[in-house]
């Protein structure tokens, strides 16, 4: 060994790196929220609109206060309902035809009696006797003043009837015959045409002057209007379809 060597200080370590201190990225403002946007896009549409409602000129606005006036005047009459169809006006032997039947006033009297049906008026009364040919339209049979099977025409003497006196109140129930005296009920086969006579009683000062009308309604036909009788067909009055005038005479 050699005395280079002797004594020689040890190589000194190498320094470390510096340290890195982490930088926080730089704060940020929230922004709004979805919620907020919404309302703030809300009020924007309101006073756009609030705005365009105040260059309305007033004229328009009264005009406009106008016209629903008119139109509320108008529905308070009646006058936005469905017209109903004019009836037609008949007279003696003019034939009221609807859907389901066919009528034609063939003569009207005044009487105080009809001995072959033992009717009889009382003090103050009158009975008014038309005579009438009927004709039944339907594919069923039909009662006049009675019900046919399970067929409930309702022709007269119910509340609203198919025929009824126009402007008068009739007193109690009508009496229906066939003309050519035949006794029994007045069925109305289909097709087949029938004399029939009504007798209606009214006040004595009815129809002072002579005159009679007879309104005529179209039907509205129901069918199982009873849970019990399912397969029950009634009649009832739609629109009034005609209206036949004639001039009664007083019985000899």
């Amino acid at each position: 060994m050699t005395g280079d060597h002797d004594g020689a200080a040890p190589a000194a370590a190498p320094a470390p790196p510096p340290a890195v201190v982490p930088v926080p990225p730089p704060a940020v403002a929230p922004g709004p929220t979805r919620h907020r946007l919404r309302a703030t896009a809300v009020r924007t549409v309101l006073t756009r609109w609030a705005r365009a409602v105040a260059e309305i000129p007033r004229w328009l606005w009264i005009a406009a206060a106008a016209i629903v006036a008119i139109v509320i005047v108008v529905m308070l009459m009646g006058g936005l309902a469905q017209a109903q169809p004019s009836p037609s006006q008949l007279g003696a032997g003019d034939e009221a035809r609807t859907s389901v039947y066919a009528v034609t006033v063939l003569d009207a009297q005044f009487t105080s009696e009809v001995e072959s049906e033992y009717l009889e008026a009382e003090p103050g009364e009158k009975l008014l006797v038309m005579t009438m040919l009927f004709e039944n339209l339907s594919d069923q049979p039909i009662g006049v003043g009675t019900t046919a099977d399970r067929l409930k025409a309702g022709i007269i003497n119910t509340d609203d009837p198919l025929l009824d006196l126009t402007g008068i109140a009739e007193i109690g129930s009508a009496s229906v015959w066939r003309a050519d005296g035949s006794a029994g009920q007045v069925i109305l086969q289909p097709g087949v045409p029938s004399e029939v006579t009504i007798a209606w009683t009214v006040p004595e000062d009815a129809f002072a002057d002579g005159v009679v009308s007879l309104d005529v309604h179209e039907v509205e036909i129901r069918r199982g209007a009873v849970i019990l009788s399912s397969g029950v067909v009634t009649w009832r009055p739609a629109e009034l379809s005609a209206q036949i005038t004639v001039d009664a005479t007083e019985a000899p």
